[in-house]
């Protein structure tokens, strides 16, 4: 999977998935990116979310996930699409939660 212009392995996915935020926006960011393209890979609409997700990888760039890398992001830089993506992860916009 891409995150920003880097491409993860599964293993690496699930290490920065079990990786606490801990004050780092990007990791948050990323918790909630992974959820979303995989929602959207496995078929959900993803037209109320695109926009998040197309901008949170411009906005994570080149930047290398923790802990696979040691990128920074503040939490105010990255809170505005965190919570978009979280809204779509959990059902609150798009095709809804699954059932």
């Amino acid at each position: 999977m891409i995150l920003g212009t880097i491409n993860y392995t599964q293993a690496q996915l699930i290490q920065i998935l079990n990786q606490p935020a801990s004050g780092n926006g990007l990791i948050s960011l990323a918790h909630q990116l992974i959820a979303a393209k995989l929602d959207i890979g496995t078929g959900a609409d993803a037209s109320a979310v695109q926009s998040a997700v197309s901008s949170a990888d411009i906005l994570i760039g080149t930047l290398i996930v923790p802990p696979v890398g040691n990128g920074l992001l503040s939490p105010g830089v990255t809170s505005t699409l965190t919570n978009q993506l979280d809204n779509y992860n959990m059902g609150v916009t798009g095709p809804g939660h699954c059932p």
